[in-house]
């Protein structure tokens, strides 16, 4: 079960180290290289998170490791005054190296079921993007609905579009899982949710979905926050009673398959 390749859902990097605008994580691109190392057959989508990070350094990371890592650019659909600019910012996003884009509605300050959002979300999809949503709805600047009423109403909204569900609703997981059960275009990832309540009743949430909706969950660290190794540790031994079919499917296969046009 070592030898099992790892397509790593998520990790961010920096040239200076610097997360989220702080030093209270070592971000840099040496210290995610040497991690990666550490793991034979292993790759990972590259992710920004915009207003953080710089989309042309990233453009220029993933050029310098095509092998390793595959991009997905930052996009902010609040900080654009118009769709019809949406449109053209998208379409300037897929033209470039970029396999897909991340929405991260809590840090960005905006309503994940607005006009602006929804409508970048549908229209990903016509310009070849993979959307990565960040599902940690909650913030202190807006109230919000429950997550996975929040993801149902995206989802119906945007049937076409492949979407990356970050980090699985979190604590809602359970009920997001139903959600993504009855759509194709969606993927449950589980990176952070499954490190940050550990020991808790979520494991036996993950579990249970790792064995019932194999073809449809997927696995990151989330570096910087956690490295590939340990995520990849605590998953393996999460799910050593799987079959092995499904073990394949949520360590690598599943997000190959989401990218077999674009790797």
């Amino acid at each position: 079960m070592i030898d099992i390749p790892f397509f790593d859902s998520l990790t961010h990097a920096s040239r200076n180290g610097c997360w989220l605008g702080k030093n209270h994580f070592n971000a840099s691109l040496d210290r995610l290289l040497m991690e990666a190392r550490k793991i034979e057959n292993y790759k990972a989508c590259l992710v920004n998170i915009a207003g953080y990070q710089d989309n042309n350094e990233l453009e220029s990371i993933a050029l310098q490791y095509p092998n390793l890592f595959v991009p997905i650019a930052g996009f902010d659909p609040s900080k654009y005054e118009s769709i019809s600019e949406i449109s053209i910012k998208l379409k300037e996003i897929s033209c470039r190296r970029f396999a897909g884009i991340k929405l991260h509605p809590r840090l960005n300050k905006y309503n994940p079921l607005s006009s602006k959002c929804l409508f970048t979300i549908q229209k990903a999809s016509e310009s070849g993007l993979i959307v990565f949503l960040d599902t940690l709805f909650r913030q202190m600047y807006l109230p919000s609905r429950h997550t996975a009423d929040i993801i149902d109403k995206i989802a119906f909204s945007c049937p076409d579009t492949k979407i990356v569900l970050l980090h699985g609703g979190g604590t809602s997981m359970l009920d997001v899982y139903e959600i993504v059960r009855m759509r194709k275009n969606l993927l449950l990832d589980i990176s952070f949710s499954m490190m940050r309540y550990k020991g808790s009743s979520l494991d036996l949430d993950i579990k249970f979905i790792a064995n019932t909706l194999d073809e449809r969950v997927t696995l990151g660290s989330d570096f910087p926050e956690y490295v590939p190794e340990e995520c990849r540790n605590v998953a393996i031994n999460m799910m050593q009673e799987l079959p092995l079919k499904n073990i394949h499917n949520i360590f690598h296969g599943n997000l190959e398959r989401f990218f077999e046009k674009w790797i």
